[in-house]
């Protein structure tokens, strides 16, 4: 331990207390105004709450003012007693002494599942040999799990914003460290609603020979296989059992791999061939030593389909073309309902049409064109959300079928935006799905900004059918209501990685899929730029992924529909850590700024650009309770046209825009001026002569190559160019490379 000079924080004028003891601090009554002091046993993984212990028992203390307060300090708090959920809180608080840190935590008192209980709230405790439930395979924010020694149960929670979050859940016993906490709506209850909270996974402690280390993923996608990966903590033999039913008796298929050393780890993969085109395949993986097995909950995966794949996107507001580095963004204006209809009028088959509001009142009646759908005899299925008015589902014929996600205080609402064709059509050309930020009402098509994209891709269409149907509860043409799942009742039971034509599209629905996390590691793969159009962010983790970009070097550039929908954290986090001008609101365009995507590595192709975008809010409820949909597009040129939109919009709103233009050097070389107005110059030193140069468009189009430069300096005319982002990468004799990035005026 170091000790520092105590810091002390004083928020009003109340006298400083006598220190109690946490055991007597207890039996106060709510309102009482306390102090005490102790070791704090948490920090910001678990949220505003601190949990304190000296040698008699544990609290909480919930106040904005420990927001800097970490997992072994020693602080004395003086604040009023409060009962929260019946969780024994301290709050309002007044006074606050850091004293010192790096504490060592009091020991885990070790106890049963059924000693879990009022004794024990607010301290740490320790359950051996227990088991958690591992159905859903990883850890979700703000999720109760079951855990069991095989004669009680217990309860787990993860947090929101807990580093939990995405992590496998191990199929085998662990050791469980956590601080006992209550959450219960009964007032005065002490017998009920406890549940523990680990605060990451160094609290959970495997001692079984072999454990699943990381979520299994699929790589190398063809039309007839995959390659399933994961990683281990010991050199164990990775296995699949695979079938296309999602129930596990059916299945009759095994495959099995090797294993390869990965640093302190070891990577499982297993191959998979011989499937159909667009199939639809459940598996299982094990990792299996000696006589042990880790095995990892049952997961969807999808071969890549025989459909064309070509992503159709659009935008109702302008973009700036002047950055297009191949084809130009789509301002579609007031048509995007009259283009979704062209796609409905098309459909041979069936349509499964999900949307959070629907109101034909002052646009083109998509009511309408699914009425004419049916009477040609396609099947439509119909699904919304009870919350809205949605005054269009009247105008549907009483022959299509529509279920309502049922209007519940607090559970979320059906949020979605999509649209499914054809889905099992037996020409791969026919499916098609929509999806982007659109509600189909008056200002949205006509004042909002928006986004919508059509893909033409059977793999994905059986995708999203999959989570249609979950939520209609069949696969029939009737709904199910009884099986129908929404909100939290969901589980995670679509692919999640398909490769459409030569993209690779990540797919997600909330709330069983963690998005969020999905959205923060698109985030942080920013190596260049990345530029943020969002309704609102109300999430503190996605923010400080931002600022993060920032603070790696990544260029920055966000605007919000208006700050007050943000957070006020949020806000003042962003306007913190991003430079003047480069986080804006949209108070000088018209209607509501409606898009919910990022942009990551436009202006970088040699990076992964990619583009998350969907229906997707960036709020706790989008991700926690709402259904919703996202897609994350590994496409340069997809990631351009966003591009081309964002920069119209925040250069409109007064937003400092600047392309990129930074060098990733191997090995030393010159290259200016950067940008040029048309004669570049190269020039190496040192290290090599120049062996060989690559000029490319910024979509990845070789344009010019020169070879063996005698001369140090090489001298490229690039006047007939089109003004935009250029890629140059050149190689030195020795066979090293270095890429930069060109902006030519």
């Amino acid at each position: 331990m170091k000790p520092f000079f105590a810091i002390i924080l004083f928020f009003s004028t109340l006298p400083i207390f006598a220190q109690q003891k946490i055991i007597d601090v207890r039996n106060l009554a709510e309102g009482t105004i306390v102090t005490v002091s102790g070791i704090v046993t948490n920090g910001s993984e678990l949220g505003v709450i601190r949990y304190l212990q000296d040698n008699t028992a544990g609290l909480g203390v919930y106040d904005n003012s420990l927001a800097d307060v970490k997992r072994g300090d020693s602080i004395t708090v003086t604040g009023k007693v409060k009962f929260h959920k019946n969780l024994f809180e301290i709050s309002d608080v007044s006074e606050l002494i850091i004293h010192s840190s790096n504490n060592q935590l009091p020991e885990p008192a070790t106890i049963n599942i059924n000693e879990i209980g009022e004794s024990y709230e607010g301290q740490l405790v320790k359950l051996n040999n227990i088991t958690i439930d591992n159905s859903s395979g990883a850890f979700s924010e703000k999720r109760n799990y079951t855990f069991t020694d095989g004669v009680n149960s217990g309860t787990l929670k993860v947090n929101i914003y807990s580093p939990l979050t995405g992590q496998p859940i191990s199929s085998n016993a662990v050791n469980l460290i956590a601080i006992c906490s209550q959450f219960s709506n009964t007032p005065g209850d002490i017998q009920s609603g406890y549940q523990l909270l680990p605060r990451d996974m160094d609290d959970l402690i495997s001692d079984y020979p072999v454990n699943i280390i990381s979520v299994p993923t699929a790589k190398k996608i063809t039309t007839s296989g995959f390659t399933i990966s994961w990683r281990t903590d010991v050199d164990a033999t990775p296995k699949i059992m695979f079938g296309t039913s999602p129930d596990p008796e059916s299945w009759i298929n095994f495959a099995e791999g090797n294993p390869t050393p990965a640093g302190d780890a070891f990577n499982q993969e297993v191959t998979v061939t011989g499937l159909e085109p667009a199939a639809i395949v459940y598996a299982q993986c094990f990792s299996i030593f000696n006589n042990d097995t880790a095995s990892f909950a049952m997961q969807a995966y999808a071969t890549q389909s025989l459909s064309t794949g070509k992503i159709n996107v659009f935008f109702n507001t302008p973009a700036d073309t002047s950055v297009a580095t191949g084809a130009h963004a789509m301002d579609i204006g007031t048509l995007m309902e009259d283009t979704l209809i062209a796609y409905i009028n098309r459909a041979e088959e069936t349509i499964d049409f999900c949307i959070y509001n629907i109101n034909n009142n002052g646009i083109s009646n998509v009511a309408n064109a699914l009425n004419a759908a049916t009477q040609r005899g396609v099947q439509v299925r119909v699904i919304t959300c009870g919350h809205t008015n949605h005054l269009g589902i009247d105008d549907l014929l009483p022959s299509i079928p529509v279920l309502e996600r049922p209007d519940i205080k607090d559970s979320g609402i059906m949020h979605n935006k999509f649209v499914i064709f054809d889905a099992s059509s037996s020409d791969p050309h026919k499916p098609w799905v929509w999806t982007g930020s659109l509600n189909l009402s008056y200002n949205q098509v006509n004042t909002d900004a928006q986004n919508i994209l059509f893909i033409q891709d059977q793999a994905l269409a059986k995708t999203y059918e999959i989570e249609f149907e979950e939520m209609w509860g069949s696969n029939g043409f009737s709904p199910n209501v009884t099986l129908a799942k929404f909100g939290a009742d969901k589980t995670d039971n679509t692919p999640h990685l398909l490769l459409i034509d030569t993209t690779y599209i990540e797919c997600y629905f909330s709330p069983s899929d963690g998005t969020n996390k999905k959205i923060m590691d698109a985030l942080n793969s920013a190596n260049n730029d990345l530029s943020v159009e969002t309704m609102l962010i109300t999430r503190t983790d996605l923010a400080m992924a931002i600022a993060e970009a920032q603070q790696r070097g990544v260029e920055v550039e966000v605007i919000t529909n208006y700050f007050q929908n943000n957070s006020a954290t949020v806000n003042d986090l962003l306007h913190s850590s991003l430079p003047q001008r480069k986080f804006v609101d949209d108070e000088q365009t018209p209607g509501l700024m409606h898009n919910k995507f990022a942009i990551i590595d436009a202006n970088f192709t040699v990076s992964d650009p990619q583009v998350v975008t969907g229906s997707h809010n960036w709020s706790k409820s989008a991700n926690t309770t709402n259904d919703e949909n996202t897609l994350i597009i590994h496409n340069a040129e997809i990631a351009n046209l966003y591009f081309q939109q964002f920069a119209q919009r925040f250069k409109t709103n007064g937003g400092d825009f600047y392309v990129f233009a930074e060098s990733l050097p191997v090995f030393d070389i010159k290259v200016y001026p950067n940008p040029t107005n048309g004669l570049l110059s190269i020039s190496g030193s040192g290290s090599g002569r120049i062996q060989n140069i690559s000029l490319f468009s910024g979509n990845g189009i070789l344009l010019y190559q020169f070879g063996d430069i005698v001369s140090g300096t090489k001298n490229i005319n690039l006047q007939y160019l089109p003004a935009g982002l250029y890629i140059l990468k050149a190689e030195n004799e020795n066979g090293k490379t270095t890429t930069f990035k060109i902006v030519k005026k």
